[in-house]
């Protein structure tokens, strides 16, 4: 009998009808999706992947702005890219009559990482009209992921139209990258990939991507080559083939950013100050200079023939990061028709304090991921400033990147925490000319400073994060410039 019961209870068990979980009904959809608490809302969307109806994803989208203080966004994403048949002809729908951007933004980073044709077809409609940039940016980064030959197919012409309006110089880029990703070519204007499909299209294959590189989360980046890796893989490409003093760091007594350049693994060569002054030779056509903080000590700052250097090399053409003492110290030296000493902050120690991204600064090629590309984070981002910071005189010829509403009272109506401007100037300020705009590429070099130390910056998740990514903007575009000035553009 020992052996008979345990059979018995299996076949018994066995016997049991399995019943499937109860699918939520669309009342109970709408309450929990109404009722203010992250946990039952997460449950809910995670009750509903695979699931999803045209009445659940109704629901959903209706009820997106009330959840955006939830902090739900993946999950939202993650229920909605489950969504086929009926509930995806629904998600499609519903992009073309959506008014609120960031619900677009939302349904087409959920549609990104839907196979189906429909899918790709709102991409394409959302690159090529879509009133809000951020929206159009992130579809042309989801079609870079899909791997398809249609894609490429449909974005060379896109590319084409974008060429033709100044307006549309991010999505050049964005366009070119995209299609970067789903060839692995490095090429940057339309009628070159053009000649590239035409030979290529019948045997096309996608490159393949590295397993860490499937889109991700809107949300959550451990640093700024996470995000790069997830976003503009041909940028990281681009910086991964660097030359080992593409990037030359001077070191100093101050500030260490070759801190941030190790821990992200860039490419970059370190010299002491000595050696910088005697006996390196800069190569302004490939090269971004980074000066570190020297202090307050005069004996720490350059000399006048050493200032002559670094002019001649941004006026030549090469790209220069620095930080705080260089404002008076270097750059008012150097530039003084652009940079004058205005004064210094007025805080006796390092304080916190909040930035966000300069009115009309948001789609400078220098700002590209600085602050988060979803509308959906309420991330707050903080940037240590160290104590009585330089700050410049007000000056047409520069373009200010970065802010913080704390600045005035610190720096007597100042707001300013990040800066940039061409040398020699050029009208509309510091600007760099991007992605196949032949013909209109500003002369000389370019100039990227920011108050305090970078050294102060270590929280990755915050200001650390802005830093990183402004300062890989500068490299990228460096590079970007060299390439486009080798094909004569």
């Amino acid at each position: 009998m020992r052996g008979v019961l345990p059979r018995v209870l299996v076949l018994a068990l066995l016997s049991v009808p399995v019943v499937a979980l109860a699918t939520p009904s669309p009342a109970e959809v709408k309450k929990t999706l109404k009722s203010g608490d992250q946990a039952a809302v997460s449950g809910l969307l995670a009750s509903l992947q695979g699931q999803l109806d045209n009445d659940a994803v109704k629901a959903i989208l209706d009820n997106a702005p009330r959840l955006k203080t939830l902090g739900v966004y993946d999950p939202l994403i993650a229920a909605l890219q489950t969504a086929r048949g009926d509930a995806l002809d629904e998600l499609v729908k519903a992009y073309k009559r959506q008014r609120r951007p960031d619900v677009r933004f939302l349904i087409v980073d959920a549609l990104g990482k839907v196979p189906e044709a429909s899918a790709e077809r709102v991409l394409l409609d959302a690159l090529e009209g879509d009133e809000d940039e951020t929206v159009a940016v992130l579809a042309a980064r989801a079609l870079g992921r899909r791997g398809t030959a249609s894609a490429v197919e449909a974005l060379i012409p896109l590319l084409e139209g974008f060429e033709k309006r100044p307006d549309r110089a991010r999505l050049v880029r964005e366009t070119n990258g995209a299609l970067a990703a789903l060839t692995g070519q490095e090429l940057t204007v339309a009628q070159d990939w053009k000649n590239y499909w035409d030979a290529h299209k019948a045997s096309y294959q996608a490159p393949a991507r590295p397993a860490d590189s499937d889109g991700g989360s809107q949300t959550r980046d451990r640093n700024a080559i996470d995000r790069m890796r997830r976003e503009r893989p041909a940028d990281l490409q681009t910086m991964e083939r660097m030359r080992d003093d593409d990037v030359l760091v001077v070191k100093a007594r101050m500030d260490a950013v070759e801190r941030v350049l190790r821990s992200l693994k860039i490419k970059h060569r370190e010299v002491e100050q000595a050696e910088f002054e005697q006996s390196v030779q800069l190569d302004p056509s490939r090269q971004v200079l980074v000066l570190n903080c020297p202090g307050m000590r005069k004996e720490y700052h350059f000399g006048d023939p050493t200032i002559q250097k670094i002019k001649e090399f941004v006026a030549r053409g090469g790209y220069l990061f620095c930080s705080d003492l260089h404002l008076a110290g270097t750059l008012a030296k150097a530039f003084p028709e652009v940079i004058r000493k205005k004064g210094s902050t007025s805080n006796s120690d390092t304080q916190t304090i909040t930035i966000s991204p300069h009115q009309g600064a948001t789609t400078h090629p220098l700002m590209r991921d600085v602050f988060p590309l979803s509308t959906w984070t309420e991330q707050q981002f903080t940037w240590k400033l160290f104590q009585s910071c330089e700050v410049p005189e007000p000056n047409a010829a520069i373009t200010n990147l970065v802010q913080s509403a704390q600045m005035p009272g610190l720096a007597s109506g100042y707001d300013t925490v990040a800066f940039t401007f061409n040398y020699p100037p050029t009208p509309g300020g510091g600007r760099v000319a991007t992605g196949g705009a032949r013909g209109r590429r500003p002369q000389g070099g370019v100039v990227l400073h920011v108050l305090s130390h970078f050294k102060l910056q270590e929280d990755d998740s915050g200001d650390g994060f802005a830093l990183q990514q402004i300062l890989l903007n500068l490299i990228v575009e460096k590079q970007e410039r060299r390439k486009a000035e080798l094909r004569g553009d």
